[in-house]
């Protein structure tokens, strides 16, 4: 039985605008987990660090067709990586400056030189479709490089940017989650939430990722609870829920005389319609 060898590998790169890239490299190429490396792309050669490395035995695609690793990074390679972090930041004075003379409708999210600095990549966010081909023109006069514009979202921005949420912790999309889930009000609902924009939104002006994180156990703890409204016994006394403490399992219920009572979740009934009219 002939044994299985590894040909080429694929390698996800992770570049600092927080975008991954698959790419190929030779197998015998010494390259591990965290290592920065320099590939091309695009024919622009890039930085970034190696996050997951697959083999593959079968016939490596054509360099040049695909992004392709050339090297693990040098101790030049990283002077060069820290330098155009310098001088990237200097660019964005200069994109800013560019971006209020035009008038643009857009927030700059991000500048970014490629490796060799023969390209700044601008990301941006916008409610609006931007015409900024005069601008574009300027800046490459300017900086003497080609320019190329990124719009994302805002939910992306704030992955790019980072931050601190209400919680006091290190935003979600920034430190583990890959992808967006969609939230809904209906998960705010579910929470017992004051549907107040400004305490269900995030810092990107969305709402809040951890209403998703959190809808399953709300609903299925929420499911214990007898409807809003609804008719239950508390003793010898019968009422209407009023409110609702999920977490705390506790019930405030509106009784008929008037008064309104917090009680534990066990405490309370549910009456049925036939029951109330028997009695």
């Amino acid at each position: 039985m002939k044994e299985s060898r590894f040909v080429y590998r694929e390698l996800i790169i992770h570049l600092e605008d927080d975008s991954l890239v698959n790419a190929i490299c030779q197998g015998d190429l010494a390259i591990h987990q965290g290592d920065l490396c320099i590939i091309e792309c695009n024919r622009v050669p890039e930085a970034g660090q190696m996050v997951k490395m697959m083999d593959h035995d079968g016939e490596m695609p054509a360099k040049g067709t695909v992004p392709f690793v050339l090297r693990r990074a040098t101790l030049q390679d990283h002077s060069r990586a820290d330098e155009n972090r310098v001088v990237g930041r200097m660019a964005l004075k200069t994109v800013h400056k560019r971006v209020e003379e035009y008038k643009l409708p857009l927030h700059v999210v991000q500048v970014r030189y490629s490796f060799d600095r023969s390209v700044l990549h601008v990301t941006f966010t916008s409610e609006d479709r931007v015409e900024y081909g005069e601008c574009v023109k300027a800046l490459a006069g300017e900086l003497r490089v080609r320019i190329e514009m990124k719009s994302i979202g805002v939910r992306d921005a704030a992955k790019l940017v980072g931050g601190m949420g209400v919680c006091g912790r290190a935003l979600c999309c920034k430190t583990w989650m890959q992808d967006f889930n969609v939230v809904t009000v209906k998960m705010a609902k579910a929470q017992r939430l004051a549907l107040n924009p400004g305490a269900i939104s995030g810092t990107c002006g969305r709402l809040k990722c951890c209403l998703k994180h959190e809808y399953e156990d709300y609903k299925q703890a929420g499911d214990k609870f007898p409807k809003d409204g609804s008719r239950v016994a508390c003793g010898d006394s019968c009422g209407c829920i009023w409110d609702k403490d999920i977490l705390k399992e506790r019930v405030k219920v509106r009784m008929d005389d008037g008064r309104i009572l917090d009680c534990a979740l066990a405490e309370v009934s549910p009456i049925l319609p036939k029951q109330e009219k028997g009695g």
